[in-house]
């Protein structure tokens, strides 16, 4: 693999207190490197400033009678769009919610099915350099991309267990783009990555099962960086691999060992305008931040 410097920078994440986190699944960041963390089990998101400081949570409900408008079932991915509006993949209640920046609620789009603009757990939502919204749809093995008002555009994939090329699925988990458009896709149950055109055509699949170099068990998040560094959470290897974009393997990181400072289970990624790498690190309650030099 490529000798690089990965820093193990700190960790947030408050052992009590509002800014406590529980099961940290699904993360991004804004225009303003504060940070968004989707947390399943606990039904919330929490929203951190750069520096890890508790800012608020969103999604526990609003109003009157029970706190159910706006309240979220397991939210699992989050994406933020050009205006700070929040987009929340919502595994439990097969929809995607929308807030404002205040984190006030705004509106929901899907409900559970098959059909057209509904989903299966929707794991993931990220947004294209377009503005468009993609959504890992992942029980029915599929990708939807919407507009931000909901209206479905395009679907890409179909099931397929250990099947070759041409976007065949099994429990897709995350989905992220490279500066030329192209979109890669978390392929968690074939341990693999799927690599497509901005047209959706199948370009070229990487990764296999197993713990040597390139390859993975159970991958699921994933995130690029200013380098065209494609980053792979391998969670059963408690690592992040990096890949360039024709999936030759790089380098991996797990954080140090001392303090029990190493990844368990971890889950989400994302890369900030300063490029650190974020990862949520799920079964240790918290995000660790690296930097690669």
């Amino acid at each position: 693999m490529t000798e690089v410097q990965v820093n193990y920078l700190h960790c947030f994440g408050d052992i009590i207190g509002p800014g406590r986190l529980l099961r940290p699944c699904g993360i991004t960041t804004d225009e303003s490197m504060n940070i968004y963390v989707a947390q399943g089990p606990a039904g919330r998101i929490t929203k951190l400033d750069q520096h890890g400081k508790f800012l608020m949570r969103i999604g526990e409900g609003e109003g009157r009678w029970f706190r159910k408008v706006g309240k979220v079932g397991a939210p699992t991915g989050i994406a933020v769009d050009r205006a700070g509006d929040l987009y929340v993949a919502d595994a439990k209640l097969n929809c995607v919610h929308r807030f404002d920046a205040q984190g006030g609620f705004v509106s929901s789009f899907g409900k559970p099915g098959r059909g057209d603009g509904e989903f299966k757990r929707c794991r993931s939502v990220r947004f294209d350099a377009a503005g468009y919204l993609w959504v890992v749809d992942a029980r029915n093995n599929r990708i939807q991309k919407f507009d931000t008002e909901g209206t479905l555009l395009l679907k890409l994939g179909a099931y397929g267990k250990d099947e070759a090329g041409k976007g065949r699925f099994d429990n897709p988990s995350d989905i992220a783009f490279d500066q030329q458009g192209c979109i890669y896709v978390v392929d968690r149950s074939n341990n693999r990555v799927h690599k497509f055109d901005a047209q959706g055509n199948s370009i070229l699949e990487f990764g296999q099962a197993g713990a040597e170099e390139g390859e993975l068990m159970y991958p699921r998040g994933i995130a690029l960086d200013r380098e065209q560094r494609v980053y792979v959470v391998d969670v059963s290897g408690n690592c992040v691999q990096a890949f360039d974009t024709v999936g030759h393997p790089l380098f991996s990181f797990r954080g140090p060992k001392k303090w029990g400072g190493q990844l368990n289970q971890p889950y989400g990624i994302t890369v900030d305008k300063q490029g650190r790498i974020l990862v949520t690190d799920n079964h240790n309650d918290r995000i660790m931040v690296f930097a690669v030099s």
